[in-house]
């Protein structure tokens, strides 16, 4: 970590503890001006807001609170039966029935389009619609990977590139087009953790297998581009308000899935109308009070960066004027369907890897000949064991013993400086008809008497390459013949390991370093080449 990295998130998790919990708000309130707003009279009969993820949570706290001032409420949610049951409570305590429901999922460019079109369609004007703010709330955090039906991971998807950036998009013209209108969006305090990164780590679609997915960096990353993105559209769009704004540590449901018991670091946590009434100050409050490009929590501009000494803004979490242009430039080609071929495969593949993670691993149908496979394999890439983190030149090595009708393993490894080579040895016995599954013993002194279930779960026709993995998925080695196997080689082994049920991430490419003439040896039918580095 650096000491850039360290600074921002140690002073993002002091500053938010006295910022952004029920202590911060209510410290912050205090400053409010009297008397508060929103306690006044308000009448938004005229107006018409829309709000995504207004089914639970602080978006149903903005859409309550609007619709009990008599505005016009459209909820873009994705599930329609949860959004039809807040839009009932809504209703009934609002005394508004012009509350409606629109169902669509905002990590989705179709439903995002589609859901707009909706929108505009019941307007009078349906080329420029009225419509005086839209909050772009709703969003995912994911603990790990996950894929969108369009092949986007799903953080990013939501949060930014359909659900911030394509919406507004969309909506702009019909905002710009309203008096007084204005555009919000609900970013995070995780966004002071991180500069915007490279395209590739922010859409999760790095090929480097070192760099491994990080839910809680994907949420962070997106929350920033928001701050950006809003800064660039406040020029932009002089005749809107184009804000970004932070709720505070606020317990929701979606807090709660998330975080878990690891939400207890945000305590006092924030109640839903905590974290939703400065963001409803900004969608009521006239105009010329709210600062276009700032970032707001409480109703008032904050910093954006406090990576420096003492909490001033410092240098590691900012993007260079080129670094934005570049941004801007690749979500008007993603949000708008120039985005790589691959990424519905990509989908395709992750959803058939869930699927197979449901169930047990099983061994390979197939038998397979036990003398072929015997020799020395190349551990290409595993998940590693307690022991052999950090180690490169891994190799199995198999002897068959005919006369004991077992298999003789040898597990080597070296540590990264190549000072020292250690060695595991194995015995394994053979225990199905087609020789794909194993008992396997490891000797400390002596053979124990447990033993692990190995599978061999994929093996090439020529034994170049072979796939091996433990039925609950907790390990995987990935081996071949030679030493470092073509690109094409390991990547296809790679996305055969994902379709087998693993998450990919965990795997870790082990450095092969050989001087000349490594060889087996063993002796086995068909022996391969030997590499020479």
């Amino acid at each position: 970590m650096s000491f850039g990295q360290f600074a921002a998130s140690s002073q993002f998790f002091l500053y938010g503890k006295r910022s952004f919990t029920r202590t911060g708000w209510e410290r912050n309130r205090a400053l409010y001006d009297k008397p508060d707003l929103l306690t006044q009279d308000l009448n938004l009969a005229e107006k018409i807001y829309m709000i995504t993820g207004a089914n639970s949570g602080i978006g149903k706290e903005m859409a309550q609170f609007v619709a009990s001032k008599g505005a016009t409420v459209y909820m873009l949610c994705r599930s329609a039966a949860r959004a039809e049951a807040a839009r009932a409570d809504i209703v009934a305590k609002a005394g508004n029935d012009k509350v409606h429901v629109l169902e669509g999922d905002v990590g989705s460019e179709a439903d995002v389009r589609r859901c707009w079109d909706l929108f505009a369609s019941r307007s009078a004007t349906p080329e420029k619609p009225r419509l005086d703010a839209l909050v772009c709330n709703a969003g995912a955090l994911m603990n790990e990977k996950t894929l969108t039906t369009e092949g986007l991971e799903i953080t990013f998807a939501s949060h930014f590139l359909f659900g911030t950036y394509l919406l507004g998009q969309l909506a702009m013209p019909a905002l710009e087009a309203t008096p007084d209108s204005r555009f919000v969006a609900v970013s995070s305090g995780g966004m002071y953790n991180f500069p915007f990164p490279s395209w590739e780590i922010a859409t999760s679609t790095s090929k480097d297998p070192s760099v491994k997915y990080d839910g809680q960096a994907a949420y962070a990353y997106a929350k920033r581009g928001q701050v950006l993105l809003c800064e660039r559209w406040a020029a932009r769009y002089p005749s809107t308000k184009v804000v970004s704004c932070h709720p505070g540590w606020t317990s929701t449901p979606a807090v709660d899935a998330a975080y878990g018991d690891t939400k207890k670091y945000l305590e006092p946590m924030r109640s839903p109308w905590e974290g939703a009434e400065g963001i409803i100050w900004l969608m009521v409050a006239p105009c010329e009070k709210i600062e276009s490009g700032a970032f707001y929590l409480d109703r008032t501009p904050r910093a954006k960066h406090i990576s420096g000494p003492f909490f001033t803004e410092g240098s590691y979490t900012k993007n260079s004027a080129a670094e934005v242009d570049a941004l801007m430039a690749n979500l008007h080609d993603w949000a708008n369907g120039r985005r790589p071929a691959d990424l519905a495969a990509q989908s395709a593949a992750h959803a058939e890897s869930q699927v197979a993670k449901a169930s047990p691993l099983v061994a390979m149908d197939r038998p397979i000949e036990i003398t072929r496979f015997m020799g020395l394999w190349y551990i290409y890439a595993n998940i590693p064991t307690f022991f052999d983190k950090g180690t490169v030149n891994n190799t199995e090595e198999y002897v068959w013993d005919e006369a004991q009708q077992l298999i003789q393993i040898s597990f080597k490894y070296s540590d990264a400086a190549l000072t020292k080579t250690s060695e595991l040895v194995q015995r394994a016995s053979v225990v199905n008809s087609t020789r794909t599954q194993w008992a396997l013993s490891p000797k400390v002194g002596f053979f124990l008497p447990v033993s692990i279930a190995y599978l061999v779960v994929d093996c090439a026709e020529d034994y170049s390459s072979c796939i091996i993995g433990v039925p609950d998925r907790s390990y995987v080695w990935i081996m071949t013949r030679q030493a470092n196997p073509a690109a094409a080689v390991s990547d296809a082994l790679s996305k055969k390991v994902q379709l087998l049920g693993y998450d990919v991430s965990k795997l870790v490419v082990n450095p092969q370093t050989w001087g000349p003439g490594k060889k087996s040896s063993a002796k086995y039918v068909s022996e391969p080449e030997a590499v020479s580095l």
